[in-house]
């Protein structure tokens, strides 16, 4: 089905919703979520969070600074204290913000990242979702 006939489907959704509640449905806004092709690591660490990270939440800024440190890499571990290193040196609130321990948890409860040994957190393949 191409982008064509979802519109058509939508706009047709669109006159059913009309005829049958009048002017009072409230239209809801589409969201586009593009995925970046290509993700640049060879950014100096605060470009890369300042275009990538703005506007997202502190556990997908975490995931964010996870795939940075490990290049975008599945499996590589991290260690915490490297990522709090990293994070420490980018708290002002246009870049990270303040750390905190509920980042991890969240972001491994959304299987964005995983923590194979104590201490060090790894990529999932679902990391890029958080973009």
């Amino acid at each position: 089905m191409g982008e064509q006939d979802l519109s058509r489907i939508i706009a047709r959704i669109e006159k059913l919703e009309k005829a049958v509640f009048g002017d009072h449905v409230v239209k809801k806004k589409r969201s586009q979520h593009t995925i970046p092709v290509d993700i640049d690591f060879s950014l100096n660490e605060r470009a890369f969070v300042k275009r990538y990270s703005t506007g997202k939440s502190g556990a997908k800024k975490f995931t964010l600074l996870v795939a940075y440190l490990a290049a975008g890499k599945v499996d590589k571990d991290i260690k915490l204290s490297d990522i709090k290193t990293h994070w420490n040196k980018m708290s002002a609130k246009n870049l990270l913000g303040k750390f905190n321990m509920f980042f991890t948890s969240y972001s491994k409860n959304n299987g964005w990242l995983n923590s194979k040994k104590y201490g060090s957190y790894c990529l999932t393949k679902e990391w890029k979702k958080v973009l």
